[in-house]
């Protein structure tokens, strides 16, 4: 099982704000878009993924976050929820720290699901 993470930003999520993220955490990762368009994946030198951003949500009503974690963070309506995955393991602590990276470009909050 992958690890979850959830980013709620003030702002859509591209690939441009995901790869100035990624070269920041490492500079051999790259980025592309799979299946169709409808996700982003962050890679590494090997083409294995590191991360997968799928697109957004806007969240405009009020409770909804609360109703959809378990601990939410305070944030500002309205907000962009975005999924991402990242695997166990090395490449995977790479792929958080892309997603916290992110999330700091962005102003937005990152939650990090760990087992």
């Amino acid at each position: 099982m992958p690890r979850d993470i959830t980013i709620l930003s003030p702002h859509v999520v591209d690939v441009l704000d995901l790869a100035t993220a990624a070269r920041a955490v490492d500079e051999s990762l790259g980025v592309r878009e799979i299946d169709g368009g409808a996700a982003l994946q962050v890679f590494g030198g090997s083409g294995d993924a590191v991360l997968t951003v799928f697109g957004s949500e806007e969240i405009t009503v009020a409770g909804e976050i609360e109703r959809l974690l378990p601990d939410p963070p305070g944030v500002r309506l309205p907000v962009h929820w975005v999924d991402a995955v990242a695997p166990h393991g090395a490449d995977g602590e790479r792929g958080v720290s892309v997603a916290l990276r992110l999330a700091l470009g962005l102003e937005a909050t990152c939650i990090v699901e760990d087992d």
